[in-house]
């Protein structure tokens, strides 16, 4: 090895851990770590460029993080492309449904689950928890849902959500 050989990782972590997060971005960016340049870029917040970051990251976890991040500071658009990356893993739809919960963007969850229900790579849970979203806040949407998706959708969770709600027709 030669003298002049710096582990950019190692600094990068290092300037990351004591809040110097200019430089970490150009280290986490000369050694092409996008999870963590996504989280940097966060911080710094440079959403956008945070979620072009996740974007090559590739990683649910960073998908997660830039996610909850831009609920928090009301960037529901790139918080829908992140969203929609981590509603996937039907692990993982509880605690993204919670950050959205916290804040009271029920409409902008609903949305999300919407925009999901439609994609490729749809599970039981996004429907399930789109028909307790709608029980809740939109009641209108309610029986509709109930008649196209009853299918896919978790009968029980779903006969508790409106049993609670006092949607006794549906």
């Amino acid at each position: 090895t030669s003298p002049n050989v710096a582990d950019i990782q190692t600094v990068g972590d290092r300037c990351f851990e004591e809040a110097l997060f200019p430089a970490a971005k150009v280290l986490y960016t000369h050694c092409s770590n996008n999870a963590k340049l996504a989280m940097t870029l966060v911080r710094l917040g440079e959403l956008k460029e945070a979620v072009e970051a996740a974007k090559k990251a590739n990683s649910l976890r960073t998908w997660q993080y830039v996610c909850q991040e831009c609920v928090k500071a009301l960037e529901f658009r790139l918080a829908q492309t992140a969203g929609l990356k981590v509603i996937v893993s039907p692990d993982h739809l509880d605690e993204l449904v919670h950050v959205y919960e916290i804040g009271c963007h029920f409409e902008e969850l609903m949305e999300l689950l919407e925009l999901g229900q439609s994609g490729e790579q749809t599970h039981q849970g996004i429907f399930t928890e789109l028909g307790v979203q709608y029980s809740r806040h939109a009641s209108d949407k309610l029986m509709e849902h109930i008649k196209v998706f009853w299918q896919r959708m978790n009968v029980s969770r779903m006969l508790t959500a409106c049993e609670s709600g006092r949607h006794w027709a549906e």
